[in-house]
């Protein structure tokens, strides 16, 4: 007896296998109810013991945000009878249907309870009694609807103690240590290994080694949620973008439990921050701040994981697939701009699954039609700019698939085909159901939804930002298309110091956007290789943000969005693209060098680029400049540097993205006691002043900044920085380059003169005038 238990227990040693986390819409009914009901109890006594005072660290926070992100999504997926999608799939749909659900129990809560009695309807008691019953509600439908499907998928537990899982996992730790480290130690050491390490795996899966294709997603993943906690876990504050205005405006939600969509002003528009954040914070226990430091940028990562399911489909290869999503996360926008705007982040999470839908034939068209629908809802309610854009695509993309269609422009197109390539091709031809998904009847209403929200919601004031962004575009296309003065896109792309490594860099991202131009011609013209073969509505997709990157590059005017953004966000369909533009360069090379180095054959031309990539990545996290010291501006692995060596201009840069505390300290103080109706005056910009805002209280409409050019101050009070203080340094903003002006701060000594200081704690001080 005892050696048969011995057998038993080494045999299941050997094939143990356990019901895959990712696949719960394949589970039995009885047992994911089951975890539901039992992940809201567990939510419902930590919500129970915090107001009984015992608080349990790190639970309410981490099992709140299962519950949030996973209940209602795998629910619904269950309603609809979507089974067999794969771990990607389900994943990301399952997290995109419970953002959609929680974004819209908000809102319906709202504009509801007040009839019935309950003035503050977005604070906890009401939330939580709230998705309980729409989950308790999901339970039942998802019972009765899909109680006799049971179709378990099983993940073998010796691949998840595989070596190469458990070192692609040791990276997301790196980056948790690393900013403990540098917040509380000034050491980058860890942080910098990390990045090593993240471009020693693209190399590793350029050769071949170590890392399997079936690990690619995880590979993606991992390298994406790092780079982006090594910049947002950056400091106790948040880093300062455009959140400091969604800061402002989800705090005004939580302090008044309401939300007052009349309010004029885009961050007052978008469901996004005005919804999930206040959500979020009352459910999970989580200060506001952390909420956009954690919650926000985690869900971001997966945007790449998204990008690689697109990527694999339409390339219908794996190292291809990997390599466009290695260069979607490496690009600095992804992890040191997008990663900290909250609104343009849950906006992406929807455009990759719309994209995913529109793409892909993973299920009928009756339920995709409805997850497109509701995908692309809650696309425009989470970011205007994304959504205008996204708008736009669709439009761009139906007339270009009536083109391709037409039978006498598809006959002009196969003879440009067959003078290049002396055989007939039909792209008509070569399309599929995939094409259903883009109808007229979709894009009708996704036009209806995003004009109709915009023009009611916060007194129209994204939707007459867009009407004054069209004219401006009309207008001045013709007449300051070749001003250089307005001709900056390209500068902020490429944005460098001009010191040779930062010259590099610049060409480096020059090469990307280069390899995007010689892809896209290859794509066109040599769209015959299977393992390179894209559908109609990607290639369309492809054209139009080429359309649209190439006009931001030449006149930022024409976009919603700064150049360095929409460059990030157009990789969403043009990376691989430009990986395939960087193959055929490794082939012309091969041709031309047949008898040199290169002479092994095509097969290493991937080996060619991903030491390219590798290298991209280094100058874009800024660990080339930090090695060298040339100029040096990571705010993550920097600051030492930046703080010993810097310039005038690297110090004015970094004090505008970093919050000090000495400057939050002195905000406060003066928020509390300064007098009513006066004014603060600021000898350097930062975008929203969060010391004085977010962190003291104040209007923003109550700062004013002053710099060497002011030639008097009024009264009121002066708030001078640590950057002031200790570096001597102010800055302001200059508008026709969007640039940062640096300049010596003892030049405004005269200005200062007479003031009287009422609050120094050695690192920021208050002035009285």
């Amino acid at each position: 007896m005892k050696r048969f238990i011995a057998n038993n227990i080494i045999l299941g040693k050997l094939t143990m296998k356990i019901n895959s986390p990712f696949q719960m819409n394949d589970w039995e009914i009885e047992k994911l109810l089951k975890v539901v009901l039992a992940i809201q109890l567990v939510v419902w006594g930590a919500i129970g013991l915090d107001a009984l005072g015992l608080k349990v660290p790190i639970i309410r926070q981490f099992i709140g945000f299962i519950y949030l992100i996973f209940a209602p999504g795998i629910l619904i997926l269950r309603i609809l009878k979507l089974h067999k999608l794969g771990n990607i799939e389900t994943t990301l749909y399952t997290i995109g249907l419970s953002l959609a659900i929680l974004m819209s129990t908000g809102f319906f809560m709202n504009m509801v309870y007040p009839f019935f009695g309950i003035s503050r309807p977005i604070s906890l008691i009401p939330l939580i009694s709230t998705i309980s019953i729409v989950l308790l509600v999901l339970c039942i439908l998802s019972y009765v609807r899909d109680k006799d499907f049971a179709n378990p998928s099983f993940i073998d537990t010796k691949e998840i103690f595989f070596l190469p899982v458990l070192f692609l996992c040791l990276i997301p730790f790196m980056a948790i240590f690393g900013t403990y480290l540098v917040n509380f130690y000034h050491n980058n050491v860890i942080l910098m290994v990390m990045i090593v390490v993240i471009a020693l795996v693209a190399l590793s899966i350029g050769f071949d080694k170590f890392i399997p294709k079936n690990l690619y997603p995880l590979a993606i993943w991992v390298m994406a949620i790092s780079l982006i906690w090594h910049t947002t876990l950056i400091s106790s504050y948040i880093n300062v973008c455009d959140v400091v205005s969604e800061y402002f405006a989800s705090n005004l939600i939580i302090n008044n439990a309401f939300w007052d969509w009349k309010i004029y002003g885009n961050y007052n528009a978008v469901l996004s921050n005005i919804m999930l954040a206040p959500i979020f914070h009352h459910i999970c226990n989580l200060e506001l701040t952390w909420v956009f430091k954690i919650i926000y940028p985690s869900l971001f990562s997966l945007v790449s994981v998204g990008a690689y399911f697109i990527f694999l489909n339409e390339t219908k290869n794996n190292k291809i697939a990997f390599f466009s999503s290695f260069l979607l996360v490496s690009v600095a926008p992804f992890f040191g701009e997008v990663a900290l705007i909250p609104k343009q982040t849950t906006a992406e999470i929807f455009l990759v699954l719309l994209f995913m839908l529109m793409l892909t034939n993973t299920m009928n068209e009756m339920k995709k039609s409805f997850l497109m629908i509701v995908f692309g809802a809650s696309l425009i309610v989470s970011h205007y700019g994304t959504a205008y854009l996204v708008m736009f695509s669709l439009i761009f993309t139906l007339i270009f698939l009536f083109l391709i269609e037409n039978q006498t422009i598809n006959d002009i197109w196969r003879g440009i085909y067959f003078a290049f390539e002396k055989e007939s091709l039909s792209i008509a031809n070569d399309s599929n159901t995939q094409n259903k998904a883009m109808s007229l009847n979709f894009v009708l209403l996704y036009i209806a939804i995003a004009v109709t929200w915009y023009i009611y919601v916060s007194s129209s004031s994204t939707f007459n930002q867009i009407i004054h962004m069209v004219d401006y575009a009309i207008n001045s296309v013709l007449s300051e298309i070749l001003n250089p003065e307005y001709s900056r896109g390209m500068y902020m792309i490429t944005k460098g110091l001009g010191s040779p490594l930062h010259s590099i860099c610049r060409y480096f991202y020059l090469a990307t956007q280069f390899f995007i131009v010689v892809g896209l011609i290859k794509t066109l013209l040599k769209n015959k290789n299977k393992k390179l073969k894209c559908g109609d509505i990607y290639i369309g997709l492809c054209i139009y943000f080429f359309i649209l990157l190439l006009a931001a590059i030449v006149h930022t005017g024409l976009s919603a969005m700064d150049p360095r953004r929409l460059y990030h966000i157009s990789l969403i369909t043009l990376a691989p693209i430009s990986v395939i533009g960087g193959l055929t360069i490794c082939e012309v090379i091969y041709g031309i060098f047949k008898r040199s180095w290169v002479n092994k054959g095509v097969k290493y031309s991937l080996h060619v680029l991903s030491v390219f990539f590798a290298i991209f990545l280094l100058f874009s996290t800024g660990f080339i400049y930090e090695v060298a010291k040339d100029h040096p501006g990571s705010i993550s692995i920097s600051q030492e540097s930046i703080k010993r060596l810097g310039d005038i201009t690297d110090k004015a840069s970094f004090y505008g993205g970093y919050i000090i505390m000495e400057n939050v300290l002195s905000g406060k103080w003066v928020a509390k006691n300064m007098k009513n109706n006066e004014k603060i005056y600021r000898g350097d910009f930062v975008q929203g002043y969060p010391s004085l805002t977010i962190y003291g209280g104040m209007d923003e409409k109550d700062i004013q900044s002053f710099d060497n050019t002011t030639e008097n101050i009024g009264s009121g009070y002066i708030q001078l920085s640590y950057a002031n203080i200790v570096e001597e340094i102010g800055s302001s903003w200059y508008n026709p380059l969007q640039i940062r002006r640096s300049y010596n701060f003892t030049d405004v000594n005269p200005l200062l003169a007479y003031k009287c200081s009422i609050y120094d704690n050695g690192g920021s001080e208050i002035l009285w005038s």
